[in-house]
């Protein structure tokens, strides 16, 4: 720009206040970069020095839970399946008084059900938003830009968790492993809903048989009417007497009959939910282990990159040093 104002001749003064806009502009730019790095700083300070170290005492913590829970798992599922295969489970319908611990169970089941997808989904919903935030550090180079979406979003998530900080492999390997552990999940919620229902079963059912007990009208006319009334009257109570008996055997039979159903529906339920459990207490511990295992993987990558480039770095200035320092020595007169 001042070299335009200069070949065009302009005046000295338009020059002038050219000049001293555009050294304003340049400090304001300088000042404004200075402020942007010392943010960065600031952010890679929190995100290396605060949140990693948490995101690891989280993982640790989890990985001591799943621990413990996997040895319960395996203990409960070991002694009901011996319970099961021997026959010893001993399951019987409750009374009327215990019907309410029947249904406090059912309940309780179902809010396990759902507290468990809730939870999974809240820690894949917090991963998900760290790593959203943690790509927006990131510096797209142009050869990157030319590239599809999905290739980019690939790329630079391959070159972080190799070069990258070890927060990039904590998030990132974190959630590709819940995401694999989906079907394990499934598993574990339609085994509560199953336990759930066919402890349902042992609840009553309210049946409402209308116009069972209506009674019927008998109009009397005269002394014959009343002697075939009352003929039809001990006919009819001993055709009751006969169907009640025989509903009585057939309602015995099939109450008896839906009883041992129910028992052993409830008790193929139990055994697969806590087969269940143990699965994915099992799995969860080896995905915390891998996890632990990549994140001292990628320290250890990160701080051999830090220290080759810090090397370069020394290089470049000391050949930068002689450079200088040839330059200024005498030149030998002639």
């Amino acid at each position: 720009m001042l070299r335009q104002l200069e070949s065009r001749a302009e005046s000295p003064s338009k020059i002038d206040k050219t000049r001293a806009v555009v050294k304003d502009l340049h400090s304001r730019i300088r000042v404004a970069i200075q402020r942007i790095h010392s943010i960065s700083k600031r952010i890679e300070d929190l995100r290396d020095n605060e949140l990693q170290p948490q995101l690891e005492e989280l993982i640790e913590g989890l990985s001591r839970m799943w621990e413990v829970m996997s040895e319960c798992h395996r203990r409960q599922f070991q002694i009901i399946s011996v319970a099961y295969k021997n026959g010893i489970m001993r399951i019987s319908v409750l009374p009327e008084s215990h019907r309410h611990i029947t249904a406090h169970l059912e309940q309780e089941l179902s809010l396990l059900c759902s507290s468990f997808t809730k939870w999974i989904g809240a820690l894949k919903a917090y991963l998900k938003a760290i790593n959203s935030w943690l790509s927006k550090c990131v510096t797209i180079g142009k050869s990157l830009k030319r590239s599809k979406k999905k290739n980019i979003e690939t790329q630079i998530t391959q070159l972080l968790r190799i070069r990258g900080p070890p927060i990039y492999v904590t998030c990132g390997c974190w959630y590709d492993e819940l995401e694999a552990l989906e079907p394990s999940i499934k598993q574990v919620s339609d085994s509560i809903k199953r336990l759930a229902a066919d402890t349902s079963g042992f609840l009553p059912h309210q049946e409402k048989n209308e116009g069972k007990n209506a009674k019927r009208p008998h109009e009397a006319s005269g002394n014959d009417s009343n002697i075939d009334s009352a003929i039809n009257m001990s006919r009819d109570e001993a055709m009751k007497e006969s169907t009640s008996a025989s509903n009585e055997i057939s309602d015995s039979a099939y109450n008896m009959f839906r009883n041992d159903a129910l028992k052993d529906s409830f008790e193929t339920s139990l055994v697969f939910f806590i087969g269940q459990l143990k699965s994915f207490a099992e799995a969860s511990v080896k995905m915390y282990t891998e996890l632990d295992r990549d994140i001292r993987q990628a320290k250890h990558n990160y701080e051999i990159s830090v220290k080759g480039v810090e090397v370069a770095n020394e290089e470049n200035n000391a050949e930068s040093n002689n450079q200088s320092g040839s330059d200024q020595q005498p030149k030998p007169q002639v």
